[in-house]
């Protein structure tokens, strides 16, 4: 009858210590910060493109026009990403934009008028 008490006794001990414990993960050079939950596996594209009409593709896939990302981040995972951006009457732009984790990459573009 002892063995069982003392299980019992254990996880109650350890479940106590891990509640003490400080959250490491929501603390940054001592401060607290608000809804930080660790590593997240991506990252985020901010998007300045004009004109604001003009339609925007991520890696072959459409996300919206640039007037309604100009104040939106664009999440994406991690590593190279083509941005394309094109508009009729403009050239269409491709550019290459490197994601990096916890961290978000500005893209500036501005379409020139087709010849």
């Amino acid at each position: 009858m002892p063995r069982p008490a003392l299980l019992l006794v254990i996880p109650l001990l350890l479940a106590g210590t891990a509640a003490a414990a400080p959250a490491a993960d929501r603390t940054y050079l001592g401060a607290a910060v608000p809804g930080y939950s660790g590593y997240s596996p991506g990252g985020a594209i901010y998007l300045s493109a004009l004109p604001l009409f003009a339609e925007v593709s991520l890696d072959g896939k459409p996300i919206g026009r640039a007037h309604d990302l100009q104040a939106a981040l664009v999440e994406a995972r991690v590593g190279f990403h083509l941005l394309t951006v094109t508009a009729p009457g403009y050239e269409p732009v491709t550019v290459e934009v490197w994601v990096v984790r916890d961290w978000t990459t500005r893209v500036r573009l501005t379409l020139i008028p087709a010849r």
